[in-house]
């Protein structure tokens, strides 16, 4: 049976309280009436988080924010001297020992949590302290693939993320051209995996070509929210194109190129403008 993971069980018994769920190799988990269809029957299949409570093996139909070897931005429940309790998305909380926190956690506060099993215990467990610098090994991503983000923190070099929920990466900050927030979920694309395993992120696609349209229609859905006026030129600072448009200054004056070959904008000494706009 896979602690702390979702799994498919068969039904080895019903009764009153719920039913005993059995996986291949003969361990049981309990699943409550709650969580059991009232057409269960023996032998069926059932998707089951599994988990522990008082030291017992449980199961639950509810789907964690994380699993084992996953991270998730959890809300602290409850805060005592030897630990916090969070919500996971499950009717069980995490806990998550003093020991294992970087600062204290405060009782309705949210943190990023990692879940893991502790090997003293062999309970379920979570940590606010992990390296924030991995070094990994067949990482199961290439270039330029779309991932899901969750902003971890900033750091001298840009900003943490965490990769898919599973994997720790950095965007530099030459490569952010929005506002970010610290627990905050963005979509991102791989930019490097390097030799040494660490990976960097970008939160934008890789390539010009792949962002011409987007950039293009940024530009235009500004002009329109402007009037038709933009005032931004080929002179004006990458910090001015940044705040205005998150956008670096070379993608800026490249789709500024394309749209102003196309006829829809004129480039002026100090703006830009749409065209047959008044």
């Amino acid at each position: 049976m896979k602690l702390g993971k979702t799994q498919t069980l068969k039904i080895a018994e019903i009764n009153n309280s719920g039913a005993f769920l059995e996986s291949e190799n003969g361990e049981r988990a309990f699943l409550p009436k709650i969580f059991l269809d009232e057409n269960a029957e023996i032998d069926n299949d059932v998707e089951v988080f599994v988990y522990q409570d008082d030291d017992r093996l449980k199961a639950t139909t509810e789907i964690p924010n994380a699993e084992v070897g996953e991270f998730a931005v959890m809300n602290c429940v409850q805060s005592l001297p030897s630990g916090a309790f969070m919500d996971w998305g499950i009717i069980k909380d995490l806990f998550v020992p003093y020991k294992q926190q970087k600062g204290k956690i405060i009782e309705g506060k949210r943190y990023l949590v990692y879940v893991y099993i502790d090997e003293a215990s062999g309970r379920i467990t979570g940590t606010t302290k992990f390296k924030r610098n991995q070094n990994y090994e067949n990482v199961p991503f290439k270039a330029g693939e779309k991932v899901d983000l969750i902003i971890a923190g900033q750091s001298e070099l840009g900003w943490n993320v965490v990769i898919n929920k599973k994997y720790l990466g950095l965007v530099y900050t030459s490569d952010v051209f929005k506002k970010l927030y610290p627990l905050s979920e963005e979509i991102g694309y791989i930019k490097t995996i390097r030799e040494d395993g660490k990976i960097d992120v970008t939160l934008q696609k890789q390539g010009f070509v792949q962002n011409i349209d987007e950039f293009k229609q940024k530009i235009l859905d500004k002009l329109e929210e402007n009037y038709g006026l933009l005032y931004l030129t080929d002179d004006s600072s990458p910090e001015e194109i940044k705040e205005e448009l998150q956008m670096s200054k070379k993608n800026f004056k490249k789709a500024i190129g394309g749209l102003y070959k196309e006829n829809i904008i004129e480039i002026l000494e100090d703006k830009i403008k749409l065209i047959n706009e008044e």
